[in-house]
């Protein structure tokens, strides 16, 4: 059996799963202190027979093995998480293999090894909701250098007359300033959930989501994207998406049919989940 944990900013999941990838029991914790719930996760996990256990933690996190700082989270707003060396107050508690990557990783595993992916050699997932977040995936191996990718965090240009300054504290036109959900949220002065799908604040978001997704291309060229988050799942936006990034990616690129191109997660929700028992098992065999 394998361990997961999926950390999220607002809950945390565990699981334990059988050799074949059955799910056998689950909890769900509330994010709140860290050590708090370190003590939650490890009594979850302490009777179980299991081999090891696979980490995707939100972020940022450091996945360097070689720095001194290896599993902690670092400058995240979450004023109580940052700087914890999360992989360490687990090993403290829990003798066991653990492997850790970022929550946006753990998904991009998922669906990569088990989802919309499991054919493909290489694929780029992306979360587009609060922010955002993506991981990319080539011959079985998440993209990874002096730390994991920031996808939501590269500037893009602007549509001509627009004026809106994005909502990245960091960056303001970055991808995660002009597309996340708070974008759009402030853009029309009313959350997106709210907004019918032919409003103007989807239109011109869809448009950013695509070239994104263009950039995304050129550079990588992934045999598949994979987009879910709250935006994306918005009823009919990843139509618009789609049409947009057929408009800009006109002849110069040979690529599959957008709508095999640009997918919904095969697996939704338990994507992260999945994921760590991926991982998990990598762990264990290496």
């Amino acid at each position: 059996m394998y361990g997961s944990i999926e950390l999220g900013g607002t809950k945390i999941r565990c699981g334990i799963f059988d050799d074949g990838g059955k799910l056998l029991t689950e909890d769900r914790i509330k994010t709140a202190d860290p050590y708090d719930n370190v003590e939650e996760i490890v009594e979850f996990f302490k009777d179980s027979d299991i081999k090891s256990i696979g980490i995707g933690a939100f972020g940022p996190i450091d996945v360097d093995k070689n720095s001194k700082t290896y599993g902690s989270i670092l400058a995240t707003p979450k004023r109580l998480w940052r700087n914890f060396d999360l992989l360490g107050e687990l090993k403290k508690k829990l003798d066991l293999p653990m492997g850790l990557t970022t929550d946006v990783g753990a998904s991009g595993i998922g669906e990569y090894e088990l989802g919309a992916a499991k054919e493909k050699t290489s694929s780029l997932y992306l979360t587009i909701g609060t922010g955002i977040g993506g991981s990319y995936i080539q011959n079985g191996k998440l993209l990874e250098g002096y730390s994991h990718p920031e996808m939501g965090h590269f500037e893009l240009p602007k549509e001509d007359g627009d004026d809106f300054e994005g909502v990245c504290d960091y960056h303001k036109n970055c991808f995660e300033g002009l597309c996340s959900g708070p974008a759009i949220e402030k853009r029309a002065g009313e959350k997106g959930e709210n907004l019918d799908i032919s409003d103007k604040a989807f239109a011109i978001t869809a448009k950013y989501i695509a070239k994104g997704l263009y950039t995304y291309t050129a550079i990588l060229r992934p045999h598949i994207i994979i987009i879910g988050g709250g935006v994306c799942n918005k009823e009919g936006m990843i139509d618009k998406i789609r049409e947009e990034f057929d408009k800009i990616k006109g002849d110069y690129l040979v690529l599959p049919d957008s709508k095999e191109y640009i997918v919904f997660p095969e697996l939704g929700n338990e994507a992260g989940l999945i994921g760590g028992y991926v991982l998990a098992k990598e762990i264990a065999r290496d």
